[in-house]
């Protein structure tokens, strides 16, 4: 009697293993939270090229992906903003990527590869707006950072190609269809002279 008894309890053992494998691993239970974690929604952004005519720059509305983090997001624009557009010039050369990003305050320091510099044709209208470009780019998606300070693999360089002054912090500036000079009396612009640079007044 025992040994049947005992091999019943077994076999209710093995029984409730059984069910227990195959049941599944969760259940619902009254009063339970569900969390479900969802993809951020792709971010609509606007970005500045410029026009057909190389003399000022256009804006034009692109989608990236979804993004939370800040950094991110402002990665994943200036990197839209390096792929380029298909019916607009490019702001920034060929190959150009982005190192990393810093945000402090309304400051927002972003590293760039070296192509930025080695591949840019030069000039000082050219180089006047890829700066504007990137900026103006910045201050419409995030309109919290009213500056830029370019880094060039960490570094911070005096020019882009000998003309318009990186060293300092740059401001959004939507003039952007001449080349303010030395004596333009907004000393946050980029000053520029025929092939050298002169240096401007950052806001602090």
């Amino acid at each position: 009697m025992n040994r049947f008894i005992l091999l019943i309890g077994i076999l209710a053992l093995i029984l409730g293993s059984v069910l227990w494998a195959v049941w599944p691993s969760r259940q619902s239970l009254p009063g339970d939270v569900v969390v479900q974690q969802l993809s951020p929604e792709p971010r609509d952004i606007v970005l500045y090229f410029v026009d057909p005519a190389g003399f000022s720059l256009v804006s034009e509305e692109q989608q990236i992906a979804g993004c939370n983090d800040e950094r991110q997001c402002i990665a994943q624009t200036i990197e839209a903003l390096a792929t380029g557009s298909q019916r607009l010039q490019p702001v920034l050369p060929a190959r150009t990527r982005v190192l990393g990003v810093e945000v402090e305050g309304d400051l927002a320091r972003i590293n760039f590869s070296r192509e930025l510099v080695n591949r840019h044709p030069g000039g000082s209208l050219s180089e006047l707006l890829t700066v504007y470009g990137l900026t103006n780019t910045l201050a419409v998606n995030f309109p919290y950072l009213r500056r830029l300070q370019i880094l060039i693999e960490g570094k911070i360089e005096p020019t882009l190609k000998g003309h318009v002054d990186i060293s300092r912090p740059i401001k959004a500036e939507f003039r952007y269809s001449y080349v303010p000079d030395a004596r333009d009396e907004d000393a946050s612009l980029p000053t520029v002279t025929n092939g050298k640079a002169i240096p401007g007044v950052a806001e602090e």
